[in-house]
């Protein structure tokens, strides 16, 4: 069995999945999920469950049953020391394979706080920005959404992790 998750990663994990939905829901976006299976693939029983998944409003039809059948179009993985390489670059080649537009990998380390932002072109991934510390990232697929990591990994209130527009939605 999996070692279970960090307080660390499950206040990342919190916290990151809260700033999205307040700027999803309002814009009505789509659905912001946590930790639910994702069927990527039925006939060969290839399930994962992203940290936190996103799917556009155009695609609401793949949500039922709890789950998600098909592709999102946002995949987030918070890294944590235990996770196994492989495994990470595996769910990696599958995002990438089955067709996830966007992916994220957040490292929540107090130290050195990291994501980076892989957007889909051509059927490849390619690094779209890398962010670290306090720097702030606005993502490709919420233009106008601008946040960082080290205000929520110093448990911060999320007004001082956002700015711009988001503020008034904190």
């Amino acid at each position: 069995m999996s070692p279970r998750p960090s307080e660390t990663h499950n206040d990342m994990l919190h916290d990151l999945g809260e700033i999205l939905k307040r700027w999803i829901r309002p814009f009505k976006l789509g659905e912001l999920s946590y930790d639910i299976d994702v069927v990527f693939d039925q006939k060969k029983n290839l399930v994962y469950a992203p940290d936190l998944n996103f799917t556009a409003t155009d695609s609401a039809a793949r949500h039922h049953e709890g789950r998600v059948y098909g592709v999102p179009d946002l995949c987030v993985e918070i890294l944590s020391p235990s996770d196994k390489s492989w495994i990470q670059g595996r769910k990696f080649a599958d995002y990438e394979h089955y067709g996830a537009k966007w992916y994220w990998a957040v490292r929540p380390d107090r130290e050195a706080p990291l994501l980076t932002e892989y957007e889909l072109v051509s059927g490849k991934y390619v690094c779209r920005t890398e962010v670290a510390g306090d720097d702030w990232f606005e993502p490709g697929l919420f233009p106008g959404l601008v946040f960082r990591l080290a205000p929520l990994l110093a448990g911060e209130p999320l007004k001082a992790a956002v700015k711009g527009k988001a503020k008034k939605l904190m």
